[in-house]
């Protein structure tokens, strides 16, 4: 009964705080700029500015904490290193990234769902495999939450199969000072493909906007725990989902993203998103308690955001241009 209270709390000072927001901060802006055309998708993308912030208060007070208590290695409280990736948490869960993401795509995946239909495409819909079960909310966001995942693994692994794109992907790699702030170390061209990817499966699966927004949220914190420095042994729990310990080998140098005995040559293990499944089944699966150095050989890149955004950039082109 408390419990039930407390949420409606919770509930009705969320509600409140996206419609004062929106009343007096966001309408009379779009008024000023005259882009009341964009009310309503403005509008529905507060709730990424929002739950954002709940995300990032969360990894402040939190997962930075834990990391002071329970570290997996000795570290500088605020390196320079690790100002940037502040700066990345910041521009994606504040729903700068996403709310562009989510404006500019939102009319090509209406009329991608309209040639869908003309063609008769049924989308998978969970709710509809077996109605009394499939249907009820909790269980069709668990097993939509479990497809999104795989599709996370196999673009993860792809990521790290091409020379060009592990150049893109190596940004989020290069992080030698790991905390709960490194997640969103990406580049924004990786980023966009991840979310373009990631946008279309959900829309071919049937999920809902409000999944949609709830499971990318649920998955971002869960990532910024997993990127955490925390040495932490979850026993059994650990072949249920992700730990910061198995994440933290996906990130080792010599082992997350180097073939076995092979430096330099693409290979890797741990690439699993949230659950280590897919990993176990596709013989990527490594389970450590040792704590590696993290970081990748050979690659050193500026502090500085739009200065790592064009090394990455640069690298990229050049594989692809057999140099």
């Amino acid at each position: 009964m408390e419990s039930g209270i407390l949420f409606s709390y919770l509930s009705d000072g969320y509600s409140w705080a996206e419609d004062y927001l929106f009343a007096n901060v966001v309408s009379p802006l779009l008024y000023q700029l005259n882009l009341t055309a964009w009310t309503e998708d403005i509008y529905d993308g507060l709730d990424w500015f929002l739950l954002g912030c709940i995300q990032i208060l969360l990894i402040a007070l939190v997962l930075r904490t834990w990391e002071r208590f329970h570290y997996a290695e000795v570290q500088e409280r605020f390196a320079k290193a690790s100002k940037a990736d502040f700066i990345y948490t910041l521009i994606h869960r504040l729903g700068i990234f996403q709310g562009i993401i989510f404006i500019g795509l939102s009319g090509f995946f209406f009329e991608f769902d309209s040639v869908l239909h003309d063609f008769r495409f049924d989308r998978l819909n969970v709710e509809s495999w077996w109605p009394p079960i499939t249907a009820i909310p909790v269980v069709s966001f668990l097993i939509y939450f479990i497809m999104l995942d795989f599709v996370d693994y196999v673009y993860h692994r792809a990521s790290h199969a091409f020379n060009w794109w592990w150049q893109l992907h190596a940004l989020h790699h290069s992080q030698t000072v790991m905390t709960a702030w490194s997640d969103n170390r990406n580049h924004f061209l990786d980023d966009v493909l991840r979310a373009l990817t990631f946008a279309f499966f959900a829309l071919l699966f049937g999920v809902s906007p409000s999944q949609f927004i709830l499971i990318v949220v649920i998955s971002e914190f869960i990532q910024s725990w997993q990127h955490a420095n925390i040495k932490v042994d979850l026993g059994l729990l650990r072949y249920l989902i992700v730990s910061p310990l198995y994440h933290r080998l996906h990130h080792a140098v010599g082992y997350g993203y180097e073939a076995p005995g092979k430096p330099g040559v693409l290979g890797g293990c741990n690439f699993g998103v949230l659950f280590p499944w897919w990993d176990m089944v596709f013989g990527t699966a490594i389970f450590t308690k040792t704590v590696y150095p993290t970081g990748v050989r050979n690659l050193e890149l500026s502090n500085d955001i739009l200065s790592q955004q064009w090394q990455t950039l640069r690298h990229a082109i050049n594989e692809l241009r057999g140099k």
